[in-house]
């Protein structure tokens, strides 16, 4: 069936920066799909003006506007409309502010499909890093009860919210979609009907993916290793390289054994990385001039996806009894650094006569 004879689904894109206006775009793209989005501090300006839309994979695209743009979560809700895909591509903090927190932001809608229609699939698509961040989802919503499917989406992309409706994407779009539970038949079936409808041939890169929990393992790899080292020490990766001991420290004394040790708590939860995969992100991103988002986030005062991404890892290596020595340290001094973000927010509060944490 062509896209032109399909039914148009409706869509809606929750979390508004450089990856959530273009998957949006995607989305809108192709003209299967009505696609609304989220846009929060951006609301004002995009409402009149639209986005601007620098991009390698549709050149650039002046005042576009989506068919649809709320400021929060709960206007998307009131709007009576039934999204058969919810699509979360914000930050995901589960160790931030309750408000912020993926079931939190995902409640008004999930609530308001359920009241227009509980007989009628809802997509629950999570577009964001890390493992095992599905949980959280199934721990707040019981699937049977609002009829959820749950997928997945890995992301590789270069896009950045430069300004209020601007937006500057360098690196192609190529999403893989699966479904978090590759048994899921109907979850499956659904993975790749988003698949379908995201990708736009001569554009953007949208698969199916059928074992989307290994592809989250390979890009932990990065993520993992790379991203939290930058955070820690404030350097963009080439720095990292250059500036360690005789140029190589940092790589082979913490991102290749960060890396393998990935990749042994993968083999305990019964998935092979290719080996070769540390050689390439190694050599992928030596010679590229950016800081990874994890630094980014702390040199603007935002907190880090520290738990989807050293957390969940870590706690499955302490069940399946595998050591992670240098995770652990990233890990433990990065939750250093979370938690001064956390009292510069006001999030917590230390009391300097008694040197406690306020409970």
């Amino acid at each position: 069936m062509s896209k032109s004879a399909e039914q148009k689904i409706n869509a809606i894109v929750i979390g508004a920066g450089g990856v959530g206006v273009v998957t949006a775009y995607s989305l809108y793209h192709n003209g299967v799909a009505e696609v609304s989005l989220v846009t929060r501090s951006d609301y004002d300006h995009v409402v009149e003006f639209g986005y601007k839309l620098e991009s390698c994979d549709y050149g650039q695209i002046d005042s576009w506007k989506p068919h649809n743009v709320y400021k929060t979560v709960e206007d998307a809700s009131a709007a009576e409309k039934f999204f058969d895909y919810i699509i979360v591509t914000t930050k995901n903090i589960p160790d931030g502010p309750k408000d912020s927190t993926v079931h939190a932001i995902l409640k008004p809608v999930i609530e308001s499909n359920h009241e227009l229609d509980p007989k009628k699939l809802t997509n629950v698509v999570l577009v964001q890093n890390g493992i095992d961040i599905e949980k959280e989802v199934l721990e707040h919503f019981e699937k049977s009860t609002y009829n959820l499917c749950l997928l997945s989406g890995v992301q590789l992309i270069a896009s950045t919210k430069v300004g209020p409706g601007h937006v500057v994407q360098k690196g192609k779009d190529n999403v893989s979609f699966g479904s978090f539970d590759k048994t899921d038949e109907v979850a499956v079936e659904q993975a790749k009907k988003l698949a379908s409808i995201y990708h736009n041939e001569g554009h953007n890169t949208g698969a199916f993916d059928d074992n989307v929990r290994r592809t989250r393992w390979n890009k932990l790899l990065y993520n993992a290793a790379i991203n939290t080292t930058t955070a820690l020490v404030g350097l963009d990766v080439s720095r990292c390289f250059e500036f360690a001991s005789k140029k190589e420290s940092t790589e082979f004394g913490i991102f290749r054994p960060a890396m393998q040790e990935i990749a042994a708590i993968a083999a305990s939860e019964n998935i092979a990385i290719d080996e070769d995969l540390i050689e390439f992100f190694n050599e992928e991103v030596r010679n590229i001039m950016y800081k990874p988002s994890m630094c980014v986030d702390v040199e603007n005062g935002r907190l880090m996806e520290l738990e989807i991404l050293l957390g969940n890892p870590i706690r499955t290596a302490k069940a399946n009894g595998v050591q992670t020595p240098t995770l652990c340290l990233l890990y433990n001094l990065l939750i250093l650094v979370q938690n001064k973000l956390k009292e510069q927010k006001k999030l917590i509060e230390f009391n300097e006569e008694t040197l406690k944490l306020v409970v």
